[in-house]
């Protein structure tokens, strides 16, 4: 059976084209599934049932299978979900003031390797196919009762977005299309360690979203030691491939940087980040580092504000984010479904 989310516009036309040849029964079922969140034919009640029981056995609306779902006190969800395969990914919806922001995975485990990151510790996996991707939104609107309730898509899950473009671009012209689900761009986040082609190529072909960078150091050595990604692409060619990707007006790049006590916090750091960011339409997001394995610490509250602070001095836009999901494992760099895979086998 088909993931119904695998299925492109012109693909789902072709298919129930040999069902009901009026071109309008595409944008009914586009409806019911991205509009409404659907998640069975039979209860399209403007179709016939002979094309709802069709459907209903050529394709797949729940293609993901949840296993578990954890919730902190201020309503932040993780999901965790069981793929065909086997495979396993996590996505978490984050309450903000009267909408969502759902976390999206792009990958199923990841190889990039960030020291305080909790994926990395669970390399290989594969790349997710563009209706695995779509899917997860899906899954969020049901849950959330309502598209409109999911305001804010960042891929900032498990895995690296760019190294998965030709699953991720298609799956944009979903989120994006008014056939689909409609998300406005200035909306939609893509978030990469620093893999320069991906950025290269998503400037060139597009589509037209927000581009967050995850920095988190200001010399190569630092960086390197944190981050593997950058003995290949150090920040000189990382900050050039940024400085070539297109930006609307009032737009700007997003660093995120997180704090780590010791490695990355002081006064030399704020100097050296205003200057790799002069000249820049940016803002850096300024993450205090979540305890996990790695024994990496945030700094003191005081300092980090001091850090803050500074930057503001420089005239460089800084917001600390509030951390969200630390107690479920859902916060930033916590999601590591491959541990468990083990619990549920």
């Amino acid at each position: 059976m088909k993931n119904f989310f695998d299925l492109s516009f012109e693909e789902l036309e072709e298919l129930l084209a040999g069902l009901d040849p009026r071109p309008f029964r595409t944008a009914q079922v586009l409806r019911w599934v991205y509009t409404l969140g659907a998640d069975d034919f039979r209860n399209m009640t403007d179709m016939p049932v002979s094309m709802r029981e069709s459907l209903a056995g050529l394709c797949d609306l729940m293609p993901l299978r949840e296993i578990e779902r954890s919730e902190t006190r201020d309503q932040t969800v993780k999901f965790l979900h069981i793929l065909e395969d086997g495979e396993m990914i996590e996505s978490v919806l984050i309450p903000e003031d009267g909408h969502n922001t759902l976390c999206i995975s792009t990958q199923s485990g990841c190889n990039m390797s960030c020291a305080f990151c909790e994926t990395g510790r669970n390399p290989g996996g594969r790349n997710l196919t563009t209706g695995e991707i779509l899917a997860q939104i899906v899954y969020a609107i049901r849950h959330s009762g309502d598209r409109l309730n999911v305001r804010n898509l960042v891929f900032m899950g498990m895995g690296e977005p760019l190294l998965n473009l030709e699953s991720l671009q298609p799956a944009l012209e979903v989120i994006l299309s008014d056939r689909g689900l409609n998300f406005s761009p200035r909306r939609v986040t893509v978030s990469t360690c620093g893999w320069v082609p991906g950025i290269i190529r998503l400037a060139t072909e597009g589509p037209d979203v927000n581009l967050a960078v995850s920095l988190n150091a200001t010399d190569d050595k630092t960086r390197s030691k944190i981050m593997p990604v950058n003995r290949q692409y150090p920040i000189g060619s990382l900050m050039d491939a940024v400085g070539r990707f297109p930006l609307k007006a009032r737009s700007r790049i997003t660093f995120e940087y997180v704090l780590i006590e010791g490695v990355n916090d002081t006064q030399e750091d704020v100097l050296r980040l205003q200057k790799l960011l002069k000249g820049l339409p940016a803002k850096v997001n300024l993450i205090p580092c979540n305890e996990n394995f790695s024994g990496f610490r945030a700094p003191s509250e005081e300092k980090a504000r001091a850090f803050q602070d500074s930057l503001y001095d420089y005239g460089v836009l800084a917001t600390m984010r509030k951390s969200r999901g630390q107690e479920i494992g859902a916060a930033c760099g916590q999601l590591k479904a491959g541990s468990a895979r083990k619990q549920h086998d």
